[in-house]
């Protein structure tokens, strides 16, 4: 590919305002790419498996259902811990245990001969990936040229929808030709290019920045819980992922168990979902123009209550006509997320990292209990997504009508 010469420096390189002599910008980009595609790869590429693990693995569904939740919970927990710790020792140190940790957890996935020796490791694959899915907006804003970093995070947060629908295609794929375990190898070959990658890296944080930073993670989390309007607005919305990875944790056995569909057959609807979902951000984009974030979240809510109860008492009648009632719950629940996260980080003054940290670990803490408490007794997985869903939205709207009746001002609510 030619390479225009802009003042001496490659249009390409332009974009970087700390140097990258190794990776230099392409390289920088597939870096932070790859890293956000490695969570959904770690969580969907072997999911249809799971319905057959339990026999290969001579154990029950609610314990391998243990590899879903602990991955999803111990991600948090790495997205929570580990962007902190690089304001203080820097990206490098954080980026390359990280990768190295994922790797490795992928490895003994793949090895695993219990259980209890895949939840383990799912559970070091998950802190891996959680410690280096939290650099990548970091790292970007470390690294690139503020008018060049809009482009690139809109890029990187396309792998968050490229994901979803490739990884069960791919998993699928490769269960016809290989064994479950085949999936973690590919997933251990992308966490191994990722860490070569990340050791051509080249520190973005320098020492003097580091030492800036040295303050009270403790104090950064009291400021920002103790704001009253992020607090209760963050609760009602949070049951939101509660129900959607309540789903991640069913799709399988609903799919192939309930509705007898193939591996492939589960992977084609699941995927389908996922391009629903992602339609979702742009109906906020286009009601903006008609309606106020306060009727948009209202309407979102009532509507995702309707799809869950109408899923309890018609969601077993076909695959079909599932799919389309959890599609109608998954557009809502992409349709608040942008927004709500917006209006979130818009009751912080200050503390803006430390806030969003908050936001991605209590939403995914949210979600790995959903994915417990869908294994609730229930005529079938398709009744339990539904009361689960519909449950969920029920408290999510009695919480939000209280908060509007009370005194606590949110700001972005019009």
């Amino acid at each position: 590919m030619r390479c225009h010469i802009v003042n001496g420096r490659s249009i390409a390189e332009s974009w970087l305002k700390v140097p990258q002599t190794k990776l230099r910008t392409p390289g920088l980009l597939a870096l932070l790419s790859l890293i956000a595609i490695m969570m959904p790869l770690a969580l969907d590429m072997y999911t249809p498996a799971i319905p057959h693990m339990s026999e290969h693995l001579n154990t029950t569904e609610s314990m391998v259902n243990l590899t879903l939740v602990g991955y999803n919970l111990f991600f948090a927990v790495g997205l929570l811990v580990f962007g902190p710790v690089s304001d203080r020792i820097g990206r490098k140190p954080v980026l390359v245990c990280g990768l190295a940790a994922y790797t490795a957890g992928s490895i003994a996935c793949a090895l695993a001969p219990t259980i209890e020796v895949l939840i383990l490791a799912r559970v070091v694959q998950a802190t891996g990936a959680g410690a280096a899915d939290a650099l990548t907006n970091t790292i970007a804003k470390d690294a690139l040229r503020e008018d060049k970093r809009q482009t690139a995070i809109s890029f990187i947060q396309l792998m968050f929808i490229v994901g979803p629908v490739a990884a069960p295609l791919v998993g699928a794929a490769v269960l016809t030709v290989a064994p479950w375990r085949a999936t973690f190898v590919i997933i251990a070959a992308v966490g191994t290019l990722c860490l070569v990658l990340a050791l051509l890296f080249e520190e973005t944080l320098s020492p003097e920045e580091r030492e800036a930073e040295r303050t009270s993670m403790r104090a950064q989390f009291k400021t920002v819980l103790s704001r009253p309007n992020f607090t209760a607005f963050l609760a009602v919305f949070t049951l939101y992922n509660f129900a959607f990875m309540a789903y991640i944790a069913v799709a399988p056995f609903i799919y192939e168990r309930f509705f007898g569909l193939t591996p492939m057959g589960y992977s084609l609807f699941f995927s389908a979902s996922a391009i629903m979902t992602a339609l979702g951000p742009f109906a906020w984009t286009f009601a903006s123009r008609f309606t106020t974030p306060k009727r948009f979240l209202t309407t979102a809510l009532l509507v995702s209550l309707f799809a869950g109860a109408a899923m309890v008492f018609t969601g077993t009648a076909s695959p079909f006509l599932f799919a389309l009632l959890f599609c109608v719950f998954a557009v809502c629940e992409a349709a608040q997320r942008p927004l709500t996260v917006n209006i979130l980080l818009t009751q912080q003054d200050e503390c803006v990292g430390t806030a969003s940290s908050l936001i991605n670990f209590i939403l995914s803490a949210a979600g790995s209990l959903g994915m417990l408490v869908v294994h609730m007794p229930a005529p079938n997985y398709v009744v339990a997504l539904g009361v689960t869903i519909a449950l969920s939205m029920a408290v999510s709207l009695a919480g939000w009508f209280a908060l509007l009746r009370s005194p606590i001002s949110v700001r972005g609510l019009r």
